[in-house]
């Protein structure tokens, strides 16, 4: 894996102490390609960094690539003050990326507030990005609602409401297995989901996008343009071990704060069966406590994190392997 280290990025030094190959500019080997990644990150405060992380990480994925990633921030979310602070000294103004000479981009999921994704107050700087990024860029791979918000700008198609929430670790399967982008991939394979809305496999076979890799439970996980100049993860690949239980934590504190009526059920096939066993009885713990917030120092947030495997990430990084690939004609 290398990245290049082209900025003050502070996880440049996490990245390297993991492992992972970061060099500078002068040390890159200059018979291997450079690829330059923009990365539009709308991800809420609390997963803005982690987001970036995880990213990084499966954009270094490539043994023979050297990936550049330049990160841009969009201006129209709110921000906490040391959220912006981090954002005004790392992230570049979306207004730059049209000089920025990228090869590819990479747009994040983001946090919702309206029922309807134009309505929005990034709906336009993102509708904006995703038609300029098709028509300039060799590839823009997109993530959870970034595929549903381009879906929306480049065919219409309206993501539906699936009534109950989609988490978890779901087995998928390859639906044609000599493509491009599933080199590598075994023929079933796990991956992670977490929304509420969907765009069916018919939607994006009808304006002629193959879906590639999808579930019986879950849906479309993966599917592209046949010219690959969209790519579409309909989940989180770039998910590590505890992002799903970290989003499990907020949904009990937003139960806990009443901010949402039920207790929000387990992700599908996430846990070991002890670590659910654990889960349940802190359920039950709460339930007769009645909404104490008091009880979320009882959380068992290290016995939770010790009954999870994760059966996603090396799938993901060969996946995104493969898509830097696509982008050399290699």
């Amino acid at each position: 894996m290398a990245l290049v280290q082209h900025n003050n990025l502070p996880l440049y030094d996490r990245l390297a102490s993991e492992g992972i190959s970061v060099l500078q500019a002068e040390q890159c080997d200059a018979s291997l390609p450079v690829l330059k990644i923009g990365f539009f990150n709308m991800m809420p405060d609390a997963a803005l960094t982690a987001t970036e992380r995880q990213f990084f990480r499966l954009l270094g994925s490539h043994d023979n690539i050297h990936c550049a990633v330049y990160p841009f921030r969009c201006d129209e979310l709110e921000r906490s003050p040391h959220a912006q602070v981090y954002l005004q000294q790392h992230y570049q103004p979306l207004s730059e990326i049209k000089h920025a000479e990228l090869d590819a981009l990479v747009v994040t999921g983001a946090n919702i507030t309206q029922s309807k994704l134009d309505q929005e107050c990034f709906w336009n700087q993102l509708k904006t990005i995703l038609l300029w990024s098709k028509s300039h860029l060799k590839s823009t791979l997109c993530s959870c609602l970034a595929t549903h918000a381009a879906m929306q700008v480049y065919y219409d198609v309206q993501r539906r409401h699936m009534g109950d929430k989609c988490w978890g670790v779901f087995e998928h399967h390859l639906t044609l297995s000599d493509h491009a982008l599933l080199a590598g991939v075994e023929q079933s394979l796990f991956m992670i989901h977490s929304r509420y809305n969907d765009v069916s496999a018919q939607d994006f076979l009808t304006h002629g996008i193959q879906p590639l890799v999808c579930s019986e439970q879950a849906g479309v996980q993966l599917a592209a343009e046949q010219d690959l100049s969209v790519v579409y993860f309909q989940g989180h690949p770039e998910y590590d071990d505890i992002s799903l239980l970290k989003e499990y934590k907020r949904e009990i504190i937003r139960f806990l704060n009443n901010e949402r009526g039920d207790y929000p059920p387990l992700p599908s096939h996430y846990f070991d069966s002890e670590a659910t066993s654990v889960a349940l009885s802190f359920q039950e713990l709460i339930e007769s406590r009645g909404r104490d917030i008091k009880s979320l120092e009882d959380f068992p947030e290290s016995l939770l994190a010790a009954g999870i495997e994760n059966r996603w990430q090396s799938n993901a990084q060969t996946l995104f392997s493969n898509w830097l690939a696509s982008l050399t004609g290699s």
